[in-house]
């Protein structure tokens, strides 16, 4: 392998985001599930960086989800938000940094290819990504999220890199089918352990699958 690109939730980390999400649905007063249709609502939006800012993104959030978005719960919320993600809410799966530095050792240049909202940049930044992986692609920031191929293009381009010989790895069948479209090879990662935000993928779509980041080094 020339290259590989890693997706970032589900794959490199997992997040604690159920708890997160009880808070908030609390603290707004309405049920868990109807937080969740806020998210999946908003998240388009948010994953390109529409709203501006986390604040911005929670705003967003909050107002799906029928409740008045005032500047003070909106600080308070983020706050919350930036507090739980630097303290346990997100964790590196065990093989991640072993497995980046194997790779790198062997010559193997890396990626982190996530479609993420403002409060992501926060953690790659206090997990220190930028150490581990060579080219951080984050879609808030990029403006454009997976599977739109010009997310793949970007991480390539970055890492001087081609499709072929390249490895994109990813919890989800449609963003592997995104990154199948241009050329590059793709590993489906179902870790037993995990709980996607955006489900369990319901069919492989003839992507390999692996349950470990260690099965990329055989």
């Amino acid at each position: 392998m020339d290259a590989v690109l890693f997706d970032l939730y589900d794959t490199f980390v997992w997040s604690r985001w159920g708890d997160l999400s009880d808070h908030i649905a609390d603290r707004l007063g309405i049920d868990r599930a109807a937080l969740h249709v806020a998210y999946n609502l908003t998240r388009p939006a948010r994953s390109t960086g529409a709203y501006g800012s986390a604040e911005g993104d929670m705003a967003a959030v909050v107002s799906a989800a029928g409740a008045e978005p005032d500047g003070p719960l909106i600080d308070e919320l983020t706050a919350y938000e930036r507090a739980f993600l630097a303290d346990g809410g997100i964790t590196l799966y065990e093989d991640s940094l072993e497995v980046a530095a194997e790779l790198r050792a062997r010559g193997t240049k890396t990626a982190l290819v996530s479609n993420c909202s403002h409060s992501t940049i926060r953690v790659v930044e206090q997990l220190g990504l930028a150490d581990v992986l060579d080219v951080l692609v984050l879609s808030v920031t990029a403006g454009v999220a997976k599977p739109d191929a010009g997310i793949y293009r970007a991480a390539l381009e970055g890492l001087g890199a081609e499709p072929e010989g390249s490895v994109f790895v990813d919890d989800q069948a449609r963003y592997c089918d995104g990154a199948a479209a241009l050329g590059i090879a793709t590993r489906l990662i179902v870790r037993p352990s995990s709980n996607p935000i955006e489900g369990i993928a319901a069919d492989t779509n003839g992507h390999a699958v692996i349950t470990d980041l260690h099965q990329l080094l055989v």
